[in-house]
């Protein structure tokens, strides 16, 4: 259970540096995160719910509100699915808009994987791609924590927890999801084929591919906000 408590014990800084009014009554999606898992996307929900894009949606939600994994697993098997009707992709899409009711930005898993729908559906979101060094720097990371949720041993030892075995659903989405990227084992090829899908699909106007030891300039500049007179956030990189 090592890598559980590493892998998800995060404490995100509450104090914030709002920049932004209320839209739409809160219904508005304005940013997303693109990048895996392991991309610093602690340190990036902590540095946009800084600038006031707050609350800022992340995996971690999921356990306290495990309804939440099925709806989003059902997107990403749909989109998967060579046989999914419009009606069940349209379905499950209203599904996940209802999740992120009241969310002003979302990052890592799940969304991180349903950047197009909802771009789509909220068009003129910005989208951030986190990336690390390197391909093989991401996996190595994702592979020394939370890789072992892709195994066989893992989802029997949280079996018996309700809200880890409902995650399970959306770690077995995206394993389905990400051996079809590259029609093979999950690798760092894995994370070069979703980054080339997201700069085909996201306008280059609305995307920023971003490394968090960049720290706030980039990122504000991108998001048209001033910088914060305090550091970035460095949260679980």
């Amino acid at each position: 259970m090592l890598h559980i408590k590493k892998a998800f014990n995060t404490d995100f800084p509450q104090h914030k540096n709002a920049q932004i009014t209320e839209k739409d009554g809160g219904d508005t999606l304005q940013v997303i995160g693109a990048g895996f898992p392991r991309t610093g996307t602690s340190s990036l929900k902590a540095a946009l719910e800084m600038l006031g894009y707050d609350p800022c949606h992340h995996m971690m939600e999921c356990f306290n509100k495990p309804h939440q994994s099925v709806v989003f697993a059902n997107l990403i098997n749909a989109k998967t699915s060579p046989n999914a009707t419009p009606d069940e992709l349209n379905h499950a899409t209203a599904g996940v808009r209802a999740a992120l009711r009241g969310y002003r930005a979302a990052v890592d898993a799940p969304t991180c994987e349903l950047y197009k729908e909802l771009l789509a559906t909220f068009p003129n979101v910005k989208v951030i791609l986190s990336v690390r060094d390197s391909d093989e720097q991401w996996w190595k990371s994702f592979n020394d924590t939370i890789g072992c949720q892709l195994g066989i041993l893992y989802p029997l030892l949280v079996y018996p927890v309700g809200f880890l075995r409902r995650q399970q659903r959306i770690v077995f989405a995206f394993k389905k999801r990400w051996i079809a990227l590259t029609d093979g084992p999950v690798g760092p090829e894995t994370f070069a084929a979703h980054r080339k899908l997201v700069k085909e699909a996201v306008p280059e106007k609305q995307l920023l591919e971003f490394n968090v030891k960049e720290g706030w300039p980039r990122l504000c500049e991108f998001l048209e906000v001033e910088v914060p007179d305090v550091p970035f956030p460095n949260l679980f990189v």
